[in-house]
């Protein structure tokens, strides 16, 4: 029997609540029992965000000119465990909590987000979500990071969430490439869906990501809303990668100097 559309979605929801009978809830992060989210692993990505652009060299256009880009937390122990979970382990049930870290993190950037392009800009800023492989979106059977850019929308206000961009096929998955190999991983496939040009072209745009690592996939996105004629405000991510070297509080370091 095939089920239609508009009742795989209740249907879901009560095939979980059936599983968490049998198999009670942990949290994504450090696996104690009782929610999706245990308040310890919670309290890493409800800090204010911090600016981490340093952290990844692709960024930097050469032309003085780097994106800006906020996090919540770093990507290491409980926060890297968690964002694995819900991204490639099926724990879709932690989208709402980090939603909400997003919505307040919206919120938090919403003024420096508006600052950060020079110029006047036209009508509401739109908040674009890096686009999901399609063997990726596929396995997970939802856009996760696109549920991250409703939640920034909501949290930024006079904001719309757009899913302007693709990934074409051809490339492999990101996970242990570095630099240069990202990047080649990315060329020319990040591409911008026809039917969102017309809202694009002029407009302001906040990218939305879930780890910043090398900063490939952002600069890629980044290179293919201009080329539509978007202005690209910055990029808002769940959590960045330390770089290499650098000590365990790195980011709240650098946010709070001396």
């Amino acid at each position: 029997m095939t089920t239609t559309p508009a009742r795989a979605g209740p249907l879901r929801a009560v095939a979980r609540e059936l599983l968490d009978l049998v198999l009670p809830v942990t949290c994504a992060g450090c696996g104690a029992p009782g929610r999706p989210l245990c308040p310890g692993c919670l309290a890493r990505f409800a800090g204010p965000p911090r600016r981490c652009e340093q952290a990844a060299g692709r960024l930097d256009r050469m032309d003085g000119t780097v994106l800006p880009v906020w996090a919540l937390a770093e990507n290491d122990g409980a926060v890297r465990r968690a964002v694995i979970g819900w991204k490639d382990r099926g724990r879709a049930d932690v989208t709402p909590w980090l939603g909400a870290a997003v919505r307040r993190a919206g919120t938090a950037v919403r003024g420096e987000v508006r600052g950060a392009v020079a110029g006047p800009a036209r009508g509401t800023l739109l908040v674009v979500p890096a686009p999901a492989s399609p063997r990726g979106r596929a396995r997970r059977g939802e856009d996760l990071v696109g549920a991250l850019a409703r939640s920034a929308a909501a949290g930024l206000r006079d904001a719309a969430p757009l899913p302007a961009l693709r990934l074409a096929r051809g490339g492999r998955d990101q996970v242990g490439l570095g630099v240069r190999g990202r990047a080649v991983n990315l060329a020319g496939r990040v591409r911008v869906r026809p039917r969102t040009r017309p809202e694009l072209a002029g407009a302001r745009v906040l990218l939305v990501d879930d780890v910043l690592t090398t900063g490939a996939t952002l600069a890629a996105c980044r290179s293919a809303l201009e080329g539509a004629g978007a202005q690209v405000a910055g990029a808002l991510v769940l959590a960045v990668t330390r770089p290499p070297g650098s000590p365990t509080g790195w980011l709240e370091a650098a946010a709070n100097p001396g």
